[in-house]
């Protein structure tokens, strides 16, 4: 097959970037739906030799609560450049503690990191910048978070004292389509062509990361 091919997943007659099957997979809502993703990335895995795609599934396979599928051990070919598990790296880290929180502790530390935020960094200064939030949570913490449901999970994690003309809104949400392109919606923020929450983004997933550092060591 045609080496530029190795990228691409091929899904009910069309190939998909595999960034795009696994943000598929984790946005699906429910592991019913996913597995469908799931399975034509395995697929793909299998015919390019591509072991480490196994983590993959295994993160998304995590989150919705599923059995994950056994590794052997000391196995170097699902390690990375680096010859680290990517299930050991820092990012993996803080989405498995974050998604064996109760909600009461995901609102805590999300809203202390919104209050650090807004004290650090003169970044979020519109109503609209409230995208980054959903950016960053969705793309690194929890994918069923999505533009949809995204306004109750953003009134909960709002800190007392939050300036009102910053407050989330249902208006607010309906703007977020008028800021991105479609086609960059189903890639992660990280690796959008045009961002233009950007910046914020990265110092967030910075303080974010910063408030799980205890919980990691």
């Amino acid at each position: 097959m045609n080496k530029d091919l190795r990228g691409y997943v091929y899904l009910d007659g069309v190939y998909f970037k595999e960034e795009q099957i696994l943000k598929m997979a984790t946005n699906a809502g429910s592991f019913s739906v996913a597995e469908h993703y799931l399975c034509a990335y395995l697929a793909h895995a299998l015919m390019y030799g591509k072991t480490d795609i196994i983590n993959k599934v295994n993160d998304v396979r995590e989150m919705y609560h599923v059995p994950t599928i056994p590794l052997p051990d000391n196995c170097y070919a699902l390690k990375d450049e680096y010859g680290r598990s990517r299930a050991d790296t820092v990012e993996m880290k803080i989405r498995k503690i974050y998604a064996k929180m109760e909600d009461g502790q995901k609102l805590k530390i999300m809203r202390s990191c919104l209050s650090l935020l807004i004290v650090e960094s003169n970044l979020f200064h519109r109503k609209a910048d409230w995208l980054a939030i959903l950016l960053v949570i969705r793309d690194r913490l929890d994918g069923s978070i999505n533009q949809s449901n995204f306004l109750s999970f953003a009134t909960r994690i709002t800190p007392e004292g939050w300036p009102q003309s910053l407050r989330m809104s249902a208006h607010t949400a309906t703007n977020f389509s008028k800021l991105l392109r479609d086609c960059d919606w189903t890639d992660a923020y990280y690796d959008m062509d045009s961002n233009p929450v950007g910046q914020l983004c990265d110092k967030f997933w910075e303080i974010v990361k910063q408030a799980f550092l205890t919980e990691i060591q």
